[in-house]
Order: structure tokens, then C-alpha cells, then sequence
């Protein structure tokens, strides 16, 4: 039997593995301080996007934040300015004018009807161009060209009867003008983790107009731009508001139609 045959096969060759040992390739050194680079890169890309992330949530954050505050003044000043509708000649709209708190009437509708007929003294029903629709308890004004009188509905008006609780102290004549008025109140509360919210009560419904208020500050001026606190004089309402410890500070006054 030939060398190099064995039970009649070829014997194999041995294996070259000299390339395995001589040949450059990665350590697991190399492969380790690699890995640990890329971590380090991962980390460092995961960081600055995450600032980037929450800086962007802050900036949104503030902005809705101002553009609610904007909204919320506009809202208040906007009703102020309505506050008796120039109707009232020397009366004062204002219920209360505090710093902290101010109610007033105001047609916020704009709704209005006027006397089909002559209304006489000591009349409770009148008759009116269109009176559904006007719920019972609202506040009146009864107005002539001259001056504007109170009342307040006694039931809910009809298609052209109001019906009023205090008889006419005068007669008013066909054709006066009658305005329905909302009772509405601007105040502070302060919630149990000790912030503030600006509500807004319109008729006896209340809702939040701004919420994590720092600063809510009403002052009354007169012709003369000084502070008063004689209701008669007020002739324009300053509204300063802040939102947030650090957040953004509006100041407004609002011209009252005397």
C-alpha cells in the first residue's frame, strides 16, 4: 500500500493556517475602544438632541403661554370698554372696582328691541318690536333720547311683551330703545398649590380665563389720569397681568363709554 493512503483513500492535506497567524486584522482591544467611541458619539448626538428637544418644548411652551395671556387681556378689556354702553350719562356701570376684582354691566350681545306704544306710568307690561328669547331675571335699560332708566324682567319675554318688575316710574315714549345687559365679574382665586387664576363670570357663570397667574392689578383713573376710587370718575380701567413667576407682563388701559 502506497505511503500516504489509508483503507485504500487519499490521505489529507494538512491546512495552511499560517495566514490566520501572520495576517493584519481587529483586535479586541480595537474593537473595544471602537465600541466605546461610538457610545460616546451615540450619547453626545442623544444629549444635544434632547436639549434642542426640550429648549423647542420650552419656547412653545412660552409662546402659547403669551399668546393665551394676549387673548385673555383682549377678552377682559374688550368687556370693559362695553361696561354700561354709554347709556348710563352720570351713573357708573361698575357694581365693584377693586384691584383684585371688577363687575359691571354690559350688553355683550348687543341685544336690543324697542316700544311699539307708548308706556305709561306704572306699566309693567310693555310692548315691544321682538321680546323672545330674553330670559327672566336679566337687567334692563329703558332709554329715551334723554336719560336711561333700570328695570329687570320679572318672566321671560315674548314675541312682543316684555314684562318688567319695577312699574315705569315715567312714561317713555313709542319708539324708545330698550337694552339687555350681562352681569359680569372679573376676579382672582387662589388655588390649593398657592397660584392664582383670573376668572371670568358672565350671569352667574364662571370659567377660567387665565390659569398660573402672578399679578393681577386693576386700577380706576379719572379724566386726569389719576388713580380714584370715587366710581363716578372712572373714566378708564388700567389692567396689568403676568403670567408665570417669569413669564410675560401686559399692561392696558381701556377707555370707559361714558
Amino acid at each position: 500500500m502506497r505511503r500516504g493512503m489509508v483503507n485504500g483513500s487519499k490521505a489529507p492535506k494538512r491546512m495552511n493556517i499560517g495566514w490566520c497567524l501572520g495576517s493584519a486584522g481587529a483586535s479586541l482591544i480595537e474593537l473595544l475602544i471602537a465600541m466605546a467611541i461610538s457610545s460616546i458619539a451615540i450619547s453626545a448626538s442623544i444629549h444635544v438632541f434632547s436639549s434642542v428637544g426640550l429648549r423647542f418644548s420650552t419656547q412653545h411652551s412660552t409662546m402659547v403661554t403669551n399668546q393665551d395671556l394676549r387673548l385673555g387681556l383682549d377678552v377682559l378689556c374688550s368687556e370693559v370698554r362695553l361696561a354700561g354702553g354709554g347709556l348710563l350719562g352720570g351713573d357708573s356701570p361698575f357694581l365693584k372696582a377693586k384691584a383684585d376684582e371688577i363687575e359691571f354691566f354690559a350688553n355683550l350681545s348687543g341685544a336690543s328691541t324697542t316700544l311699539t306704544q307708548v308706556a305709561e306710568v306704572g306699566r309693567q307690561e310693555l310692548s315691544v318690536d321682538e321680546g323672545a328669547g330674553w330670559p327672566k331675571g336679566k337687567q334692563l335699560l329703558v332709554c329715551t333720547a334723554v336719560h336711561c332708566a333700570w328695570n329687570q324682567l320679572a318672566a321671560d319675554g315674548r314675541k312682543q311683551t316684555l314684562t318688567v318688575v319695577t312699574p315705569t316710574a315715567e312714561q317713555f315714549p313709542a319708539r324708545s330703545a330698550i337694552f339687555l345687559l350681562n352681569r359680569i365679574r372679573y376676579y382672582v382665586k387662589r388655588q390649593d398649590d398657592g397660584t392664582l387664576r383670573v376668572l371670568r363670570d358672565v350671569d352667574g357663570g364662571a370659567s377660567t380665563l387665565l390659569g398660573d397667574v402672578s399679578e393681577f392689578e386693576l386700577q380706576y383713573l379719572d379724566r386726569n389720569g389719576r388713580v380714584t376710587s370715587n366710581l363716578s370718575d372712572v373714566v378708564r380701567v388700567r389692567a396689568a397681568i403676568q403670567v408665570g413667576r417669569q413669564g410675560s407682563r401686559l399692561v392696558r388701559d381701556v377707555a370707559i363709554r361714558m
